[in-house]
């Protein structure tokens, strides 16, 4: 038997009340015979918890990611209430296109090749802020946004199946990690309440930070530009390396820069799941 394909046919006792928002789908069975083979300690495909690391992007594969990825819209808000705030900001596209509305502007950026250079610029913006600034403004949009189509916060707007996968995962003793393109300070606000994940199993973008002293006090303020590599494509198995120190053995993402942290599960030598 290959490694990288364990279809036994293992079926948890119980299995009907695992998974139970999933259909009995041929992918259904592969999770349940995936887990039942790297957890059975007298079988050849082993793998001890500590290894077990299992990896999940965030936007469309978590939670709702249209119409755009939550964290954008949430950029977007600031820079529009920054444009009531000093009109004269309205003279510069990026604001003007924020405060419109204008999704024709945005349009060429978000491809995911020129994402990362979308949220540079709009992160740019919120240069000079104070970590604890961005967090108290972060989470009280989060409490007060509601997703245009469904009416509910966005951290209501979560994929169901995936929470019990996630949940399923965590008992049979996987480590899970959110790796996502998003960024890692705003996707830790949500993390432990809607996922259980806890803040330091995220792994995301960041912007650079300092360490500076306002009113005689220490604190992080977040400054321009991103610390490279952009968590997305070839940025994700770097950065759950630097963050984790193991390779991921079951890999979930929704997209192509998704591909390559599948890959360096694939090229762990171990048993995984894709």
């Amino acid at each position: 038997m290959k490694k990288e394909t364990i279809m036994n046919n293992i079926t948890p006792k119980g299995a009907s009340m695992i998974l139970p928002s999933w259909k009995d789908t041929r992918t259904k069975q592969a999770i349940l015979d995936f887990v039942a083979a790297v957890t059975d300690q007298n079988g050849p495909h082993y793998v001890p918890p500590a290894e077990r690391i299992a990896a999940f992007d965030n936007d469309g594969t978590l939670w709702c990611e249209h119409p755009m990825p939550v964290q954008i819209i949430a950029i977007l808000d600031a820079l529009a209430t920054v444009v009531q705030q000093n009109s004269a900001l309205a003279e510069q596209p990026l604001y003007r296109a924020a405060a419109e509305r204008d999704m024709a502007w945005f349009a060429p950026y978000m491809s995911n090749e020129r994402i990362p250079e979308l949220i540079g610029m709009m992160l740019a913006a919120g240069a000079g802020e104070t970590q604890a600034e961005f967090e108290a403004r972060s989470a009280a949009w989060l409490a007060e946004a509601r997703h245009p189509r469904f009416g509910k916060p966005y951290t209501q707007v979560i994929y169901r199946p995936m929470v019990e996968l996630l949940d399923y995962l965590r008992d049979n003793d996987f480590r899970v990690f959110i790796v996502s393109g998003g960024g890692m300070d705003f996707v830790r606000l949500f993390s432990e309440t809607i996922y259980g994940v806890p803040r330091e199993n995220v792994v995301g973008s960041n912007m650079k930070l300092s360490w500076e002293y306002r009113d005689g006090a220490p604190v992080l303020v977040r400054q321009a530009g991103i610390v490279e590599p952009f968590n997305d494509g070839t940025g994700k198995p770097i950065n759950i390396k630097l963050h984790v120190g193991r390779p991921p053995i079951l890999v979930g993402g929704n997209s192509n820069g998704d591909v390559p942290l599948m890959e360096f599960a694939a090229a762990s030598g171990k048993p995984f799941l894709n």
